[in-house]
């Protein structure tokens, strides 16, 4: 999403946008989900393992992948988006890492992944959401899900909201819906995948007073799947 190598769109209001999320939410919301996601890695496996392959599917600027890895050294890193990546930066040590798919499939063999994580992706997926969650079976053994829940018109409005400023400008889709709990675990069974724990409660607005209220935490969750082929 905030990435150099999205195709961020013209417009003054783009632009302001952009820089209203950056200054605003961006950074604290990724060092919020680095801190969770890492601890979910840390739950599944031994901080004394060695080489514990993570993916991370629609990485974006890879900085949470990057963060999770400097406390995480024993993690391995791959990165994948749509993106393509612009010329220049295939000499980067940083885009080493970085693999341009095509939304749908990942190519990588089975269970190449010990870790897979979607952060704030599948609601984006749309009709691709089936095919990801299967792939992500077949090639991890467990998967870490970042996403959004709506329960109300109310809180599919909230989230488009919330949506608009933080991917609009970069040219990224705006959902007609959110997952429903009850959607998100039929997708996941029909995936072979299966939930091991959730936590829907993520304050990721505290600091910020007029949108805390009107934000949920119960909106937010992380899922803990885990592959069952």
């Amino acid at each position: 999403m905030s990435s150099p190598i999205v195709n961020i769109q013209k417009g003054i209001i783009r632009k302001l946008l952009i820089h209203f999320h950056q200054k605003a939410s961006h950074n604290r919301r990724t060092c919020i989900l680095t801190q969770l996601l890492k601890q979910n890695i840390i739950d599944c496996f031994s901080t004394k393992d060695t080489n514990v392959h993570c993916l991370d599917v629609g990485c974006g600027d890879m900085i949470i992948a990057e963060s999770i890895n400097e406390s995480l050294p024993n993690t391995i890193w791959q990165c994948i988006d749509i993106h393509p990546l612009p010329e220049g930066l295939e000499n980067n040590a940083k885009w080493k890492k970085y693999k341009t798919f095509d939304g749908s499939y990942i190519p990588f063999a089975d269970k190449s992944f010990d870790v897979i994580t979607f952060c704030d992706v599948l609601h984006h997926a749309g009709e691709n959401t089936p095919v990801l969650l299967t792939e992500a079976a077949r090639t991890g053994k467990i998967v870490l899900i970042k996403d959004h829940f709506e329960y109300s018109y109310y809180s599919r409005l909230m989230l488009k909201m919330m949506d608009i400023v933080g991917n609009w400008a970069y040219g990224i889709n705006i959902p007609e819906r959110y997952f429903t709990k009850k959607r998100f675990s039929k997708l996941c069974e029909g995936a072979g995948l299966e939930i091991i724990d959730m936590n829907n409660h993520i304050q990721l607005y505290e600091h910020l007073p007029i949108v805390r209220t009107i934000l949920s935490p119960k909106w937010q969750f992380i899922a803990v799947l885990k592959a069952v082929n």
